[in-house]
């Protein structure tokens, strides 16, 4: 009889944890066209680099940043912006209550963001288990700072936006217009200082409390699209019986703020 069949469970090989990168390490995986997922770049300044069509799966970013000032000998301030064009952030850790994440001012054309794993049973699975989710396992974009960034044609999947949280994401003027947000949870999400010009928003988790202006009424209609039919039928009756905007706020719990002038 083996280990095996007297149940004597053999000692594990010790995995080799990934360290953290510095900067320096950074840019030379990128000189060199290593690898960058499954890595460890946690509160990084990695403004000014070019990470177009990177993967970043797997990897740790909490409280990484993709933009800063610096002052010249003159006095005069020079913004250091990041290219992250057609990047994959599918399965990073974001979610962080301490430092942002900061993609403020990044250009993100095309970039991917989001979770495998669909968020309403990631949910189910920490409710099974009683046990509160770490911050690698939230399926969240806690302290998300999109201020400003372009994130045209982006995608975003599977995700919690924090919203209620404290620690919500956020966009004030950056770009979401063509973005497709499929199966992720908008509740309290304040996109009513965003382009949001045709967005597609599929099978939201929650809508509950996301903020939209007035401008936006008719954008978040055509942008809701329903797979289960007999809800889409249902929603598109009240939209016909009530007008867009209660329709908004009695289904789905959509809040209309006045704009700004």
């Amino acid at each position: 009889m083996n280990e095996f069949e007297r149940g004597i469970t053999p000692p594990k090989p010790e995995i080799e944890k990934p360290k953290k990168l510095t900067r320096d390490e950074v840019e030379s995986r990128l000189a060199t066209g290593e690898s960058l997922e499954n890595l460890i770049l946690t509160d990084l300044d990695l403004a000014g680099l070019n990470f177009e069509g990177k993967s970043f799966r797997e990897s740790d970013i909490r409280g990484m940043s993709l933009y800063r000032e610096e002052q010249k000998e003159d006095g005069t301030l020079v913004e250091i912006r990041t290219n992250i064009k057609g990047a994959d952030f599918t399965d990073t850790t974001i979610a962080d209550m301490g430092p942002e994440v900061f993609f403020g001012r990044v250009d993100a054309g095309g970039a991917t963001f989001g979770y495998t794993e669909k968020l309403v049973d990631r949910r189910k699975r920490h409710k099974e288990s009683g046990k509160a989710p770490t911050a690698e396992d939230t399926g969240g974009l806690f302290n998300f700072n999109g201020s400003e960034g372009n994130f045209k044609k982006t995608r975003w999947v599977n995700a919690d936006f924090g919203g209620g949280s404290g620690y919500e994401a956020i966009f004030p003027k950056a770009d979401l217009s063509e973005a497709t947000i499929e199966e992720s949870d908008l509740t309290e999400i304040n996109l009513s200082e965003t382009n949001i010009e045709n967005i597609k928003i599929i099978d939201p988790v929650s809508l509950f409390g996301m903020k939209i202006n007035e401008n936006q009424i008719e954008s978040v209609v055509q942008a809701i699209q329903l797979t289960d039919q007999e809800k889409q039928t249902e929603f598109l009756k009240e939209k016909a019986e009530k007008g867009s905007r209660k329709a908004l706020k009695d289904y789905f719990g959509i809040v209309v703020v006045e704009t700004k002038d």
